[in-house]
């Protein structure tokens, strides 16, 4: 899987999130909030401003616009400063006004730091008691040290983490402004693009068109005008030719900061996320290599709204399109709507209906932006991939919808694309999410031209990456594993991709990585199977020595030792049992002295909890639970007294979370046996939050 990315230098412009509110039946658009870069002006001689001029005259600017209850708190400032001005903990090095921190204000905090950051460190910064914001801004810009910094907004470090591999600055074969486009790398979309290669070595460009459902978009932008399918682009409003984009008045300042609806250029961003023109030297590569983007205008521009009934008129002619085009010249394949309401549609849901069935589209829905487990549509709707926004945290952006309805999640925070008059900007939501998995569907279609819609939907579902989230169970996509699973993948026959273990990333996590696979032989996977003592043992293994054969090669098998007396010589689970042993992960049983371990018996949740917690402790995790609260599941008294620091520890870290009763309670079950299904999730987490950020016993 290709992850060779990096931060080259991360731009430090926040965005408040701006809720659209639109009433009655007509939709919203998927998005909260929108900041645009602005255009050159030609003939200027006035010289551009630096990158920290730029920073203090627009948090100048945001002071005067910022109204009270925003997400902004006036005691702090965010900075981007060299990181060899800042030590590890975040206190400043002696390179920093002699250890003091920035001159004039008050103590510094480390937000994020690590080589994807190229070198700097970002910072909160404290604004002392009785400064105003607009004077500490002038100390920023007056400091050496301060590569960059902005108003100190409580949402932006949702966004950063030391786990976002995730810029794409060394792929030579791309020449966008790559060091803005975060969500590339986060949605592993360089390696997807490394499958598409003709045999003489040239890149296979995208030969398949995604219909964009929304506000139109600029036909004359120099990043989008060469991809663009001008001669069918369709305004369902006026009912002809689409003149451009709909929404090209910026909202006024007040507008975007205090939360009220700015849809600038919402079309012609989704456009850009789809189907930039790629490797051009300028501006943004699409997610989709080049597809044609075919933009179809629903929203009236006075209004803002649209009746349902323009929906199901964009889909008429959309269908039209594809019944004469019996040469497959358009080759329509994606239908992307970054529209919603959380009322029910039942004529759109026919039009989804025969999207599917009879014309074979794969349609991309937003899963909206209230922030609820509500329902949500057209996104609800099974016919639709429904997303949800996730930041490179891997947790749900606090904004997005997370319904039960939801499928996947992608990246939509501070998402950089294309803007009306030829310029860009960054904008939020549950749209940009949308028009990535969009993206991710059109590669997917250019390298398996007879793939079938199901076929593609299983691939991105199935291929997504595990979120931290405890309220979605909705994966990450992955371009990368959707790509090599569409092509190269195991279908097992007893997994289903609407399953909880394969929509949450879990089953297609462990198998990728080796961790646990199908039954030798066969193409089942066994998810209702119950584990093993021995193949517990084996997994936790697999973790804390990855590059080891003794597990999975049966020339490597161990034949000189057993730790227990029960524990056969030279199979596939010795060298994991004496290993567990050795690191006090299993003791055996006390009935017998703790000379057997009782290795092909199944093994409960209390017993796995108390496994993987001692597995995490021999990592070097802190597994203290003096600070936990006891968990709020029915059955707690159930759990036996030895097992109860573990469960307690397994809950609050998500190893091992409540049953859910579907009625809004949780269950511990500790006598329940765990199966393979449940072992997925155990194992993505402990493999993720502790075996891969820790070091720990190997053999």
């Amino acid at each position: 899987m290709a992850k060779s990315v990096r931060f080259a230098k991360f731009f430090l412009n926040v965005l408040l999130s701006v809720v659209l509110s639109f009433s009655m039946v007509p939709l919203a658009f998927a998005d909260e909030a929108e900041g645009a870069a602005a255009s050159p002006s030609v003939g200027s001689e006035v010289a551009p401003p630096t990158d920290k001029e730029a920073s203090l005259n627009k948090a100048l600017d945001d002071v005067a616009t910022l109204e009270a209850g925003t997400d902004y708190d006036p005691g702090t400032m965010l900075a981007l400063i060299d990181g060899a001005a800042v030590q590890a903990d975040g206190s400043p090095t002696s390179g920093l006004q002699g250890g003091e921190g920035i001159s004039g204000l008050g103590s510094i905090e480390p937000v994020a730091t690590g080589s994807w950051l190229g070198g700097l460190a970002l910072v909160r910064v404290d604004v002392p008691d009785g400064m105003s914001t607009e004077e500490a801004a002038a100390l920023l810009a007056a400091d050496d040290n301060v590569v960059d910094f902005s108003l100190g907004y409580v949402c932006e470090p949702e966004y950063l983490s030391e786990n976002a591999e995730a810029e794409v600055s060394t792929n030579d074969d791309i020449n966008d402004a790559l060091d803005k486009q975060w969500h590339l790398g986060f949605a592993e979309v360089p390696g997807a693009w490394s499958y598409m290669q003709n045999p003489d070595g040239t890149r296979v460009r995208g030969n398949v068109t995604v219909a964009v459902v929304d506000s139109g978009c600029d036909l004359d932008h120099p990043d989008l005008v060469a991809n663009l399918d001008l001669e069918n682009a369709y305004d369902v409003v006026t009912g002809g030719p689409l003149q451009g984009e709909v929404f090209t008045e910026r909202g006024t300042a007040e507008e975007e900061f205090a939360g009220d609806n700015s849809p600038f250029s919402h079309g012609t961003h989704v456009c850009g996320i789809i189907g930039a023109e790629t490797n051009n030297g300028i501006g943004t590569a699409g997610v989709s290599y080049d597809a044609k983007v075919l933009p179809i205008n629903v929203f009236d521009p006075g209004t803002k709204k649209t009746p349902t009934g323009a929906i199901e008129a964009a889909f008429d002619y959309l269908f039209g399109l594809i019944d004469k085009d019996i040469n497959n010249d358009i080759n329509i394949k994606v239908v992307n709507l970054s529209v919603g309401s959380d009322q029910a549609m039942p004529l759109v849901a026919e039009k989804l209906k025969s999207a599917l069935e009879h014309y074979n589209l794969t349609v991309v829905a937003s899963a909206g932006n209230g922030g609820t487990s509500g329902e949500h549509y057209p996104s609800d709707y099974e016919q639709c991939i429904s997303v949800i926004n996730a930041t490179p945290d891997r947790v749900r952006e606090k904004n997005s919808n997370y319904g039960s309805g939801t499928d996947i999640s992608a990246p939509g925070f501070h998402v950089w694309s294309t803007v009306d008059g030829g310029s860009y900007g960054y904008k939020c939501g549950t749209s940009m999410a949308a028009a990535i998995v969009s993206g991710v569907a059109a590669l997917l279609y250019t390298m398996a031209p007879d793939a079938t819609a199901q076929q593609v939907r299983d691939a991105i579902i199935e291929g997504a990456v595990p979120l931290r989230d405890k309220t979605t169970a909705a994966g990450m996509v992955s371009a990368t594993n959707a790509m090599e699973l569409l092509l190269f993948g195991v279908d097992y026959t007893d997994v289903e991709t609407e399953e909880w273990y394969v929509v949450g990333g879990y089953f297609t996590y462990v198998e990728r990585a080796g961790l646990m696979k199908g039954y030798s032989g066969t193409s089942l996977f066994g998810p209702e199977l119950d584990m093993t003592r021995a193949e517990f043992a084996t997994v936790l293994y697999r973790m804390a020595n990855p590059d080891s054969g003794a597990t999975t090669d049966p020339s490597l098998y161990e034949n000189d030792r057993t730790g227990f007396a029960d524990a056969v010589s030279g199979e596939y689970y010795t060298a994991a049992l004496n290993w567990a042993k050795d690191a006090g992960i299993m003791t055996g049983d006390s009935s017998t002295n703790y000379t057997t371990v009782r290795p092909n018996d199944s093994l409960s949740r209390q017993e796995a909890a108390v496994m993987s917690q001692r597995f995490a402790g021999a990592l070097g995790a802190d597994t203290s639970v003096a600070n936990m609260s006891t968990p709020d599941l029915l059955d707690w008294d159930d759990v036996a007294s030895w097992a109860r620091d573990a469960m307690t520890w397994c809950y609050h870290n998500a190893v091992i979370s409540g049953w859910d009763n579907r009625n809004g309670t949780h269950s511990a079950l500790p006598l329940k046996m765990v199966d393979r299904a449940q072992m997925t999730k155990i194992a993505t987490v402990l493999d993720l939050d502790f075996a891969k950020k820790t070091s720990g016993p190997t053999v």
